[in-house]
């Protein structure tokens, strides 16, 4: 454990707000980034934070660390570099009634439900304690986000998310309930009956409003009573997109396009490689078993990640998309990413056993039990410019003769096709790079970062035009005297 050289001057020090939310998708993660935005404007240092975060969505950062995409993007918003200590823990569920877990940025290897309940309740604690303690080397205030509902009291011995991390130094907490689900009023009043330390929760947030906002002022005005708690503002409901922290956040594409298709598995992994496609507005669609016939129009079809390659690999070969996707080579352009890459070689080597894929690219996936994490410069071989990539996956693909489709720091890397129309990489971001943007969708891919954070910034503003900081901002001024 870290330690302090003075606990006392630390706690009176230590700058942390809590956002907390009356459930999954409540908004905790938008109303942290837009915080982060907000008081890096006011020339705050600002580190957003997640105890445990459960997604699919990950990313490496400095260190060849793991996090979860979420406070990636909170910490764009923030304006700094993410760290492992942001997200101490993170979740991957892998399907079979296990998940991976991963501890300050590695994996610890699979963990079942009773494994990783019995983790957090021995370990989880310290490890969320030390990684808070870190933060305030570097950042004057710690935006902390909550993970799914603090009012589950069936798991509240192993919830180390919520209430424990405002416990620690008595930090106030935002509750976001979200008015789009309905039921707001009876979620916000049953989440303050039934969570523990409640009393740190200052003040409320009523989320995703569609309409009239006065109809709410009676409940309002009833809520505060019966709570004796202020809701400091009412966020309109907000279309504008972000990347998503997991698969929920993308159920739909915003803009759906029938020739850019992406077949989405039933382990499909890293969603945000798609992001891209989105911010430029080309848009895409989601493929499954239901509407296989979308392919037909394709221009491009993309293979993304899998937490279990194996179960996809044979979903496609049983839903007919592997046939779909034979019939569509050479007319369309055909990209594999990771989870993908494999599945378009000719066979995995899984632990034992050899497994046949669908052999559109001369290459084959030796699994081992070491996972490769690491950031990555490359360009697209055919191009010039260069874009920083990460890896994420078990094993590794052995190019068998084709033509390597990208040039890394540590070399060539993934394949293509000799007719040109198949490619397959470990690399997450590639839609990322303009020169194989270009070649995939045919326009060029111009300003995305910029798009990004106008994103971030339009959150930020419709956050301070509706909500009323001024009690925050007082908390703040006064831990800094």
């Amino acid at each position: 454990m870290l330690q302090l050289f003075n606990l006392k001057l630390y706690d009176q020090l230590m700058k942390m707000i809590q956002v907390l939310g009356t459930s999954s998708g409540a908004g905790k993660t938008t109303v942290s980034m837009a915080l982060c935005r907000i008081l890096s404007r006011q020339g705050y240092s600002v580190a957003p934070f997640k105890a445990m975060n459960m997604s699919l969505n990950s990313v490496i950062v400095e260190g060849e660390y793991e996090i979860a995409r979420a406070q990636w993007l909170q910490a764009i918003a923030a304006k700094t570099d993410p760290s492992r200590y942001m997200n101490p823990l993170l979740l991957k569920p892998e399907g079979d009634g296990t998940s991976q877990l991963i501890v300050l940025g590695k994996s610890i290897g699979k963990k079942g439900i009773k494994e990783y309940y019995d983790y957090l309740r021995s370990k989880g604690k310290g490890i969320v304690k030390e990684s808070i303690e870190r933060l305030p080397e570097k950042y004057d205030v710690i935006i902390a986000e909550g993970a799914g509902s603090p009012a589950e009291i069936n798991l509240l011995d192993s919830d180390i998310a919520n209430s424990f991390v405002s416990s620690i130094y008595g930090t106030p907490a935002i509750l976001v309930g979200d008015i789009d689900r309905g039921g707001v009023f009876a979620s916000i009043y049953g989440t303050l009956m039934l969570m523990p330390n409640s009393e740190l929760v200052k003040w409320i947030i009523i989320n995703k409003m569609r309409g009239d906002v006065s109809m709410l002022n009676p409940g309002i005005e009833r809520l505060e009573n019966l709570i004796s708690r202020k809701v400091i503002g009412i966020l309109p409901y907000q279309s504008g997109f972000l990347p998503g922290e997991d698969s929920f956040d993308y159920e739909k594409p915003p803009v759906e396009n029938d020739e850019i298709c992406v077949i989405r598995y039933p382990f499909m992994e890293n969603y945000s490689d798609v992001d891209p496609l989105v911010l430029s507005g080309k848009g895409f669609t989601f493929v499954t078993e239901k509407n296989i016939n979308a392919l037909d129009n394709a221009k491009l079809i993309i293979l993304p990640g899998s937490k279990n390659v194996p179960a996809d690999l044979e979903y496609v070969k049983n839903t007919g998309i592997a046939e779909k996707l034979s019939e569509r080579r050479g007319k369309a352009l055909i990209l594999g990413i990771c989870g993908g890459y494999q599945i378009l070689g000719s066979r995995i080597d899984y632990y034992g056993k050899s497994m046949s894929c669908l052999s559109f690219l001369k290459c084959h996936t030796e699994y081992r039990e070491e996972k490769t994490t690491r950031s990555i410069r490359f360009k697209f071989a055919e191009g010039k410019y260069w874009s920083d990539g990460y890896e994420i996956h078990y094993g590794e693909v052995i190019n068998d003769g084709e033509k390597p489709m990208n040039l890394t720091e540590l070399g060539y890397e993934g394949c293509i096709s000799e007719d040109g129309t198949v490619f397959g990489t470990n690399i997450h971001n590639i839609l990322g790079n303009s020169d194989f943007f270009l070649r995939a969708v045919g326009e060029q891919s111009t300003g995305l970062t910029a798009r990004l954070e106008s994103s971030i910034d339009a959150f930020a503003d419709t956050f301070e035009k509706n909500v009323n900081l001024s009690e925050i901002m007082e908390y703040l001024e006064e831990k800094s005297v």
